[in-house]
């Protein structure tokens, strides 16, 4: 064998032995990556369970790279990338994200078990995308004989947000109790205002009222709310009755539109109520009144159906006499105190300043993803 035979057999050993020394350490490198990311995924798991977002995406964010991870386990930490990005609202991070998956798996599919279906639906509508612009590339390239005609620098167009089934169906207050107020034209020697607290000094029992709501959350963040009030104010019955305070139960139906601010029923969210109401009870000179109401509160999710909520609810009425019987000035007598009348003007008005309760949805609302997580 020559000199040169001999000098390219041993470049062939050499270079054959790195690639495979080259080869064995990546893979070691690899097998170490995919140990070190399943705790740190699991941690990211974890960390989206207790509603941590951010975090769970900065965790996750460290086990993408599939050249030192295994495939799934690259897969594993975009799909938790993509739930915690739709929580935030980041959908442009979700999307790419859900673009990586289908680059490494183009099969891939959402688990209809374990997945939520705003999840689910967000991975089909990304593939749908994906193929539409992969066979608008193809068509392009058959076209347009010159790359330089296109624009340089095409921008991607986010995906559309995914409707929240989840967030959309039934949802029920079953009770509701709370501290009520009246605010009107009586006690004649006061004057009134929601937050005067009188009731708790003088009248006919301790100030409280009930509540109960049956309502539908549309899939965006409107609501349409059917409500009753029922409560005892205990200065509202002076001028009615037989002209004791005992007559101080007045009881509200209330048709309302709510309006959340975030998520309704996946996490805790503020929203706002306004609408109408007929408020009746009494005996009497007392009649139904009627008025707008408005109110706000927040939702405060326990699991996957059940939320604890905090409120207020402010209901006023016309005319003027009808739920306490009394018009002042007019009613005031010659001889008596001079009437102060309230804030409120011509209305009266029954009030829940503040109360609590338990709210439960139907169809999987409240934390409906994380516990499928």
């Amino acid at each position: 064998m020559s000199t040169l035979g001999r000098g390219g057999l041993l470049l062939i050993v050499v270079v054959g032995g790195w690639a495979s020394l080259g080869a064995a350490i990546t893979t070691v490198h690899a097998q170490q990556a995919t140990a070190s990311c399943t705790d740190t995924l699991t941690a990211a798991e974890e960390t989206y369970r207790n509603r941590n977002y951010q975090e769970a995406v900065d965790l996750a964010s460290e086990c993408t790279d599939a050249e030192t991870v295994a495939d799934s386990t690259a897969i594993r930490a975009h799909r938790i990338i993509t739930l915690a990005s739709l929580r935030q609202g980041a959908l442009v991070q979700a999307r790419s994200s859900i673009t990586s998956i289908l680059q490494i798996d183009s099969d891939y599919t959402a688990d209809p078990v374990d997945d939520p279906p705003a999840y689910d639906l967000f991975v089909s509508m990304v593939r749908q995308d994906v193929t539409a612009d992969d066979s608008e590339d193809t068509v392009a390239s058959e076209e347009v004989p010159s790359p330089e005609d296109e624009p340089s620098d095409a921008s991607t167009t986010p995906a559309r947000p995914p409707p929240d089934r989840a967030g959309g169906g039934l949802f029920l207050k079953l009770i509701g109790v709370g501290l009520s107020d009246y605010t009107g034209d009586l006690p004649i020697q006061n004057a009134g205002h929601p937050f005067d607290l009188q009731e708790l000094r003088t009248g006919s029992g301790s100030p409280y009222v009930f509540s109960f709501e049956l309502g539908y959350q549309f899939p965006t963040n409107l609501a349409l709310v059917l409500g009753f009030q029922a409560g005892n104010y205990p200065i509202i019955g002076y001028s009615t009755g037989n002209n004791d305070i005992s007559d101080s139960w007045r009881y509200t139906p209330q048709l309302l539109v709510r309006y959340t601010f975030g998520n309704p029923g996946r996490s805790v969210a503020v929203y706002l109520d306004a609408g109408g109401n007929v408020t009746f009870g009494g005996e009497g000179i007392a009649r139904p009144g009627f008025g707008p109401s408005v109110g706000g509160g927040v939702d405060i999710p326990l699991g996957d159906a059940w939320s604890f909520f905090v409120e207020s609810r402010f209901n006023l009425t016309l005319p003027d006499d009808a739920i306490d019987g009394t018009v002042y000035p007019d009613d005031a007598l010659e001889d008596g105190p001079t009437p102060h009348g309230s804030i409120t003007g011509p209305f009266d008005s029954v009030n829940q300043l503040l109360g609590i309760g338990l709210r439960v949805r139907f169809g999987g609302a409240a934390g409906g993803a994380a516990a499928q997580e």
